[in-house]
């Protein structure tokens, strides 16, 4: 498995958990009664870290490292706040906090292979606060079923494709952050400038502009998503992505849980 982290991981129970969060997540209060609301989430961060220390936490990293790999690819993360090796805390100073930030603790917890994490907001006029949590094992990511009974290898780049996501898959394990997939497909296709480009949208002869998109070839995009409601639905809206648009095919790759689908999206005007 190519996830790595210098530390030994301690997976703990719910309880537990909230146990050292109810203390922690106090000291975040206090910090932004005391400090106020300004500042950078390097500066809280360093601050939360030190008062956990002085609480009596002995184990507590800032900025500790996750690395992924594939063949020559390779992508660091970095946890904000890692407690006594079992919790997970993610800083922010945003207006407010959002799925994004949720999906972003979801992504650390599943490389570490832990359960519970926290979301600390210091930007607002209170600390805003998000348990995160996740019931999968390490395991559990990797019981996946892969469906391409609807994938066309239309050319030797769509194979490529195809190949390179499985090897990922296996590799990494599935719910991860579809960004790193695309990272790792435009590393390996030489680079973004490579692989995003701009296409022509054309709507009853009038050119309304371009979109950029991730292609494969001059005529054949390629798509990730982690849809798992009205799968349906988002398919006609990829049909009528591609019908205003000179592209023969988008390669759909859609992580739905533990089944992953492949799917050849043609373009039914051409």
């Amino acid at each position: 498995m190519s996830i790595n982290f210098e530390y030994k991981i301690s997976i703990i129970n719910e309880k537990q958990f909230h146990k050292i969060d109810y203390q922690i997540t106090g000291l975040a209060y206090q910090i932004h009664n005391e400090l106020g609301r300004l500042w950078s989430e390097k500066i809280y961060q360093h601050e939360l870290a030190n008062r956990c220390r002085s609480a009596g936490y002995a184990n507590v990293k800032i900025e500790a490292p996750i690395s992924v790999s594939h063949k020559d690819f390779y992508k660091k993360y970095y946890v904000d706040l890692l407690v006594e090796d079992s919790i997970v805390y993610e800083l922010k100073t945003a207006n407010r906090l959002t799925s994004e930030h949720e999906k972003q603790t979801l992504n650390y917890l599943f490389l570490l292979g832990l359960h519970h994490g926290k979301l600390i907001n210091f930007k607002p006029k209170s600390v805003q606060k998000r348990f995160v949590s996740t019931t999968l094992s390490q395991q559990d990511r990797y019981d996946f079923l892969i469906n391409n009974d609807y994938w066309f290898d239309l050319d030797e780049d769509s194979l490529w494709l195809k190949e390179l996501m499985i090897e990922l898959i296996r590799d990494w394990g599935a719910f991860l952050e579809l960004n790193l997939f695309y990272e790792a497909i435009c590393q390996f296709r030489g680079g973004e400038e490579k692989v995003v480009k701009k296409v022509d949208v054309v709507n009853n002869g009038t050119n309304l502009g371009v979109q950029k998109v991730h292609l494969l070839s001059p005529d054949i995009a390629f798509k990730i998503t982690a849809i798992t409601k009205d799968i349906d639905f988002y398919e006609q809206h990829l049909q009528k992505f591609i019908s205003l648009t000179k592209l023969k095919a988008i390669q759909w790759i859609n992580f739905n849980k533990t089944e992953i689908v492949f799917k050849t999206i043609k373009n039914q005007k051409q």
